[in-house]
């Protein structure tokens, strides 16, 4: 503490151990008003979880004249040297106190946005999003690229209840909630439609959809099927996935809804639908349609799809008919599926008398093309599916080759109820499936026994990894949403923004935002739709970082408007203007403007050099110091080095910026002149700027080269939240690169 008050030019210096309590704010506000302060510096835990707080604290100041150093999750976790870690410690402090000395007041940006909302996919949880928003009053819209809604949950026949100990049907659990959201008079469903451009003003995002023609007349569709008989055309069934066929005029399932027939784009334009159909609801000459939507929330619900099973072509799913997935089995078994409901082998149809389930088929495997992440929901499908079958062919033989079973909480006692069923766990990741005289064999190695086993069987079952469906990633990318390393939607923050993306107003729910089951999803979908609520109920507050323009450098160059992928900055009316709501603060537009004439609120250049300065300002001669510039995730990812302690080089310093592109030469030119032996940028790189980025870097790089400094110095990476370690390791990296090149 002492070496504190010495080392920082401040009126006030005190310490207190539980700053974030009730005791702490009494503290900080009779300080602010005794002393007459108008600037704090709190130096405690990371800003990403208390800034909050301590803004709310220090009233009556503006709460953007407060600043954070961060010296528990990165000093006091992270280094075990004390020395080294209390030195960064009052390093930190001194950068903050700069900074904040530069700091001005500021106000929250606040925006009512409009009573209406876009979900975006039909599936459980977009439609229980749905019904959760109209029943508050709020106008939703469900925007379904297919040509029914239900998504998955249509299709796998059975859901299992743990707390039953049985399994349900899944057409009996959706359809009233279905049918309720059909007939709400606050939503409207748009099947066969997708987003095709997206863009926010104001609050409010502008949306335009396009409806593919279906070819039949909603209102006069009665759904006899008269069309479909007579259509000569013959596909794939999707809906069966492939193994039965329909015609190109079709329904997707019997209780599909709407409750209409759809013509893809198999149909061959012969009429005969047309001529057959008595209420004269056939009509080939539907265009596509252009529909405009203004809205004031997005709910991203885009659903997943499960991975190609010939990424692992060992397992033999194309060579051989009795190799299927989980959801073909799901299909076999439903009732209304190929079959009625009767199990048999694709190959001849009879019913088998052993079936071997394949699990972490493409999850779990670090092989090109699979995941490294778990699918959560495979155990639980291959033991419901396990459990059917014994139910009704007690006599044939289920094996469920696992690497873990994982079944969590409740689903514990489901586990337990299957292998009391009969159902055999066999635990080995089986290595091929191979064709002996016509009989299929598994082969696998028994990693309890240590011994090599070849089991027969009439069916394998492959349990395929869930993964992003393409509509996540076309609907991210036109909303500007980020996206995790897996391409699944990224939330705000794991734990205390579960729903949030990193864009206001837009929230995401289910298996979008990753792999889960029902149950999850649907819970998700009512904290989503509960966010939006609460956002049409207090308004949209967005932090005040956002760019602004100084009229009288400004030369309408456009260079700014060029570079915003986030299109907050445009012209309107021989004039550049910044929408608040949209930017980003990202600074790209800054590094751009030749002419000075943009700033960002927060991040100025007078506040970065502050910074930079008072992070270098007590380097002793010896010392090593190296500045690493991170995004938001990068500092999160840096926060959970601590949490998790895992050691970092002390040598390194912090700072939080919200994109590489603010950073210009001068800044980088700024921090050798005041001692950095080296500077490391991080950021995410699924956002819409990272191509910028990564010019920046080397156009920075080409400049460094020009004044002398050897490029080598500056280093780019990338930054995950979950690969921590791998930042840390980044950061060892760098350190010794440094020493090599001396200072």
């Amino acid at each position: 503490m002492e070496r504190l008050k010495s080392s920082i030019n401040a009126t006030v210096v005190e310490e207190f151990e539980n700053l974030c309590s009730i005791n702490g704010r009494k503290l900080i506000r009779d300080r602010i008003i005794q002393e007459n302060l108008n600037r704090i510096v709190v130096a405690a835990c990371s800003p990403v979880t208390h800034e909050k707080t301590f803004q709310n604290y220090v009233a009556p100041l503006n709460p953007y004249l407060l600043e954070m150093a961060n010296i528990r999750e990165q000093c006091s976790w992270v280094h075990q040297d004390r020395e080294k870690a209390t030195d960064k410690a009052v390093e930190l402090v001194n950068a903050a106190c700069e900074k904040v000395k530069s700091s001005k007041p500021l106000d929250p940006i606040i925006h009512k946005t409009p009573r209406t909302a876009a979900v975006i996919g039909g599936g459980i949880a977009g439609i229980t999003a749905a019904l959760s928003l109209a029943k508050q009053g709020i106008k939703t819209c469900i925007v379904e690229e297919k040509s029914s809604i239900g998504g998955s949950m249509a299709k796998v026949g059975k859901v299992f209840s743990p707390e039953k100990l049985a399994e349900e049907c899944a057409m009996c659990l959706l359809n009233p909630t279905v049918n309720e959201a059909v007939q709400h008079k606050n939503i409207k469903i748009l099947t066969n439609t997708t987003l095709k451009k997206a863009e926010r003003r104001s609050g409010n995002f502008n949306l335009l959809l396009e409806k593919k023609p279906r070819y039949v007349i909603e209102d006069r569709c009665i759904s006899c099927g008269d069309c479909a008989k007579v259509c000569p055309v013959q596909v794939p069934d999707s809906w069966n996935e492939g193994m039965t066929t329909r015609k190109a005029i079709y329904k997707s399932f019997p209780q599909a809804v709407p409750d209409v027939y759809a013509i893809d784009e198999n149909c061959m334009k012969c009429g005969q639908c047309q001529e057959a159909c008595r209420m004269d609801a056939v009509d080939l000459s539907m265009e596509e349609e252009i529909v405009p939507l203004n809205v004031g929330s997005v709910i991203i619900a885009t659903g997943h799809k499960t991975i190609d099973p010939e990424v692992r072509p060992e397992y033999g799913y194309s060579r051989y008919d009795d190799v299927v997935t989980q959801m073909e089995l799901a299909r076999i078994l439903g009732v209304n599926g190929p079959t009625n409901g009767k199990l048999v082998r694709p190959s001849n149809g009879e019913v088998p008398r052993r079936v071997v389930m394949i699990q972490c088929v493409g999850s779990r495997d670090e092989k090109p093309g699979a995941h490294k992440y778990c699918s959560r929901v495979c155990c639980m499908v291959a033991m419901k599916n396990a459990n059917i079958i014994k139910s009704h062919y007690p006599d044939t033989e289920v094996i469920i080759c696992y690497t873990d079973i994982r079944t969590p909480g409740m689903y514990e006692k489901y586990y337990k109820y299957a292998q009391s069923n009969g159902v055999k766990i066999f635990r080995g990741r089986p290595g091929e499936v191979v064709d002996k005289d016509g009989k299929l064999y598994v082969r696998a190695e028994d990693t309890l026994q240590k011994t090599p086993v070849e089991i027969e069987t009439d069916l394998v079952v492959l349990s395929t990894a869930m993964e992003p469906s393409e509509g996540t990633v076309e609907v991210s990318g036109k909303l500007n949403v980020g996206l995790t390393e897996d391409l699944f939607v990224k939330e705000k923050h794991p734990k205390m923004k579960p729903v949030s993306t990193d864009v206001k107003g837009i929230y995401v729910c289910g298996t979008a935002q990753g792999p889960k089951d029902i149950t999850d999803s649907i819970v998700q979908a009512n904290a989503a739709a509960s966010k939006v609520s609460e956002l049409m109920n207090c308004g949209l507050e967005i932090e005040p970082f956002v760019a602004y323009r100084n009229r009288s450098k400004c030369k309408l160059c456009g260079k700014c408007v060029e570079i915003c992928q986030y299109k907050a900055v445009y012209l309107q009316h021989d004039s550049v203007s910044v929408d608040p709501i949209a930017c980003k603060g990202c600074g790209a537009c800054v590094s751009a403007c030749e002419n000075g004439a943009i700033e960002v609120s927060g991040h100025t250049d007078q506040q970065i050099l502050a910074m930079i300065s008072g992070m270098l300002k007590n380097k002793k001669k010896g010392d090593l110091r190296i500045l690493a510039f991170l995004d938001n995730v990068g500092y999160v990812s840096a926060d959970n080095m601590g949490i998790n302690k895992v050691q970092c080089p002390d040598s390194v310093r912090i700072i939080r910026i919200p994109s590489v592109n603010r950073l210009t030469l001068k800044h980088l030119l700024h921090a050798f002149r005041e001692g950095a032996d080296g500077v490391i940028f991080g950021e995410y790189p699924d956002s819409p700027m990272h191509p910028q980025t990564l010019k920046k870097v080397d156009e920075l790089k080409e400049g460094l080269v020009e004044n002398g400094i050897n490029p080598e110095r500056l280093a780019f990476y990338k930054v995950y939240i979950p690969y921590f370690r791998g930042l840390a390791q980044h950061f060892e990296e760098f350190e010794g690169k440094m020493r090599c090149l001396g200072k």
